[in-house]
């Protein structure tokens, strides 16, 4: 009785270490890797804010968390059409005239570059721990180029959008 009880016993503790040394991440678990941040940096800055805010959310995509970082995108979007149609209505002629003082004739397009370059620092933020992960892993970056390329273009053409919407209001 003690022999079969032992044999029992020297059974699980074999499963149980057999268990511990399996791999807990299967590669059907493992997320894919965020756009680097090389990538997600020339996309805002060439791009402006929603080139920035488009890559963001590719990378948040590819993580599987877009649900989780909504919200915050939701903001930083509105955020960013609100202060631009505060720039360039009548409101906003004093801080034109300021930024242009400043900076010269080409502040809109340093302030947008700012401004993306704000949102590009923030989805660092957002999603740091991945990139983090990704680099400590291994795991391979997917190109940025097509992605950035395409949210630039798609960067651009909403901003084009939004100050043909703006001079029509």
């Amino acid at each position: 009785m003690d022999a079969s009880r032992d044999a029992n016993k020297n059974a699980h503790m074999t499963h149980s270490r057999e268990a511990l040394l399996q791999p807990t991440l299967s590669e059907n678990s493992l997320t894919a890797a965020p756009y680097s941040v090389r990538a997600t940096l020339f996309t805002g800055f060439f791009g402006g804010p929603f080139a920035a805010l488009a890559i963001l959310a590719l990378s948040s995509l590819r993580l599987r968390r877009l649900s989780r970082d909504a919200i915050v995108y939701a903001v930083l979007l509105l955020l960013t059409i609100v202060g631009s149609w505060a720039l360039y209505e009548t409101a906003g002629t004093t801080m034109r005239d300021w930024l242009e003082a400043q900076l010269g004739t080409s502040y809109l397009r340093y302030t947008f570059r700012f401004v993306a370059l704000i949102i590009v620092g923030l989805g660092y933020l957002l999603h740091r721990r991945e990139h983090r992960n990704a680099d400590l892993v291994g795991l391979a970056r997917p190109n940025g180029w097509i992605a950035g390329i395409a949210c630039i273009f798609l960067g651009i053409l909403l901003h084009v959008a939004l100050l043909f919407v703006i001079n029509r209001a």
